[in-house]
């Protein structure tokens, strides 16, 4: 079947990138700057597009073609830019129709994160196992459940949430969230990488719990705005399920995972964790821990 492709001028309509311009091994960052420090790691750069928020770099990376892209912040941008990158990796532009060979595709997000957990300090790398998406976004692509312990993660998020939701609010019930998986092997290639390239940064693998937005969705009161879900980050912070409970909060990471299951690829994240939930509204100097994370993605992007 034709795929719905919008292409101006032989480029993705919002990336702005050509065919030669994107390569299948991707880092993923939501701050256009970051993108930039990513492909200072590269020997080289061959292509750099800016269009509306998007930039994307291309290069060499371990003398094989890598991309960066920055896609600022939110599912609703990832959705847009890693699509527009597969259909460039896997399509005839000019047909819609999907190539018969499509490279394998990978992609790590590489980003900053909210702690969930008083035990967890912040500078430690946060790495990823399952994500639980509180965005929409997911739920347009049905993708099947990628195993129990996600099953057991979305029940147990929608309990917790459904209790923790004001009872007399308009949207009580409504908050659904869906689970999605890292890629096993990516999350033991980032664990590895931590330990060899980053030694010095302590490293958590969990749950992380992508929100849609920074506010409302973080709980954070704003005067003259009532919560749906007061307290959310709390409750959030005691979903468990398999051994896997949430240990950071993010805004991207579960629709990253939940596309790559459904279109076979391999992805993961690295965030470092810049908060602690018992100290509120400090922040810590995150630079120094970003760049172990982007040494540790690196690292691991070399290997694939």
């Amino acid at each position: 079947m034709r795929s719905d492709i919008t292409v101006e001028n032989g480029r993705a309509y919002h990336i702005g990138v050509a065919p030669h311009e994107i390569a299948p091994r991707i880092f993923q960052v939501g701050d256009p700057a970051r993108a930039y420090k990513v492909a200072d790691r590269f020997e080289r750069v061959d292509f750099e597009c800016r269009n509306r928020e998007f930039v994307t770099l291309t290069g060499l990376l371990g003398g094989r073609p890598a991309t960066v892209m920055g896609t600022g912040i939110g599912h609703d941008n990832v959705e847009i830019a890693l699509l527009e990158a597969y259909t460039l990796l896997a399509f005839d532009l000019s047909t819609g129709m999907r190539k018969a060979v499509v490279p394998p595709i990978s992609v790590l997000r590489i980003g900053t994160s909210g702690g969930a957990q008083p035990d967890v300090e912040p500078g430690t790398l946060g790495i990823t196992s399952y994500a639980l998406g509180l965005d929409t976004t997911g739920i347009y692509w049905n993708v099947p459940l990628p195993d129990d312990t996600a099953g057991k993660l979305e029940v147990a998020a929608r309990r917790l949430l459904g209790e923790a939701t004001v009872p007399d609010s308009r949207f009580a019930g409504w908050i659904s969230p869906y689970a999605s998986r890292a890629t096993p092997e990516i999350v033991r290639l980032l664990e590895h990488s931590a330990r060899t390239v980053a030694p010095r940064f302590p490293q958590v693998t969990g749950v992380t719990v992508a929100a849609p937005g920074f506010y409302g969705a973080s709980g954070r009161h704003i005067e003259g705005l009532s919560l749906s879900v007061p307290g959310i980050k709390m409750v959030c912070a005691a979903i468990e399920a398999g051994g896997h409970r949430v240990v950071n909060f993010e805004m991207e990471s579960s629709l990253i995972f939940h596309l790559a299951q459904g279109l076979g690829w391999r992805a993961g994240t690295i965030c470092p964790i810049i908060s602690n939930p018992m100290r509120h509204g400090v922040v810590m100097d995150y630079r120094p821990c970003v760049q172990a994370a982007i040494d540790v993605a690196v690292a691991t992007m070399q290997i694939l």
